[in-house]
C-alpha cells in the first residue's frame, strides 16, 4: 500500500522524486515521510524552504488521498491555500508528519458533506521535524470536491 501511494506521488509530482520524499507510516488518519538533507540543501547548509514546503504538502496531500480512497470517496483534491511558518533551521534529514484529527467538528462536516455528495473545505497542518524538534508548520486548505 505505501509502494502505491508512494509511486503515484512520485508520478504525479515529480519534484518529490527528486528531494527523495518517502513514505514512512501511512494509515488513514497519519502519515509520516522523511526527506534526506543532502538533495534539499541551500546555501546555508540547511534545508531549502521551497523543499520543506513542498515535502509538507506532499504528505498532506497524501494523507488526505489516502483517506478518501479507504472511505470510496470518488473526489478531486486540490490544496487552495497554504501558508507555512518557519520555527528553527532544518540542519539534518527531516520528517513530516501530519494527523487526521476525527474528534473535532472539521472532521464531522467533512464525514457529512461527502455523504451527501457535496465539496467541503478541509484545513490540514504538517508538521516539520527535525531532531525531534518542530522546526515548520505548513497549514492547507484543501477542497474536496466531488467528481
Amino acid at each position: 500500500m505505501i509502494k502505491k501511494y508512494q509511486s503515484l506521488v512520485h508520478q504525479t509530482i515529480p519534484l518529490t522524486h527528486y528531494m527523495q520524499w518517502r513514505i514512512e507510516e501511512l494509515n488513514e488518519n497519519k502519515i509520516n515521510a522523511s526527506v534526506p538533507l543532502q538533495p534539499n540543501i541551500n546555501i546555508h547548509q540547511t534545508g531549502f524552504a521551497g523543499s520543506i514546503y513542498a515535502g509538507a504538502m506532499a504528505t498532506g496531500w497524501t494523507l488526505l488521498k489516502f483517506w478518501c480512497d479507504s472511505h470510496h470517496y470518488s473526489i478531486y483534491l486540490v490544496a487552495a491555500e497554504a501558508s507555512i511558518s518557519y520555527h528553527a533551521p532544518v540542519t539534518d534529514n527531516f520528517e513530516c508528519r501530519a494527523e487526521i484529527d476525527t474528534q473535532s467538528a472539521q472532521y464531522q462536516k467533512l464525514l457529512e458533506r461527502m455523504q451527501q455528495n457535496k465539496s467541503c473545505a478541509f484545513a490540514q497542518k504538517v508538521e516539520v521535524i527535525c531532531h525531534q524538534k518542530k522546526c515548520a508548520i505548513l497549514t492547507i486548505q484543501f477542497i474536496f470536491k466531488q467528481e
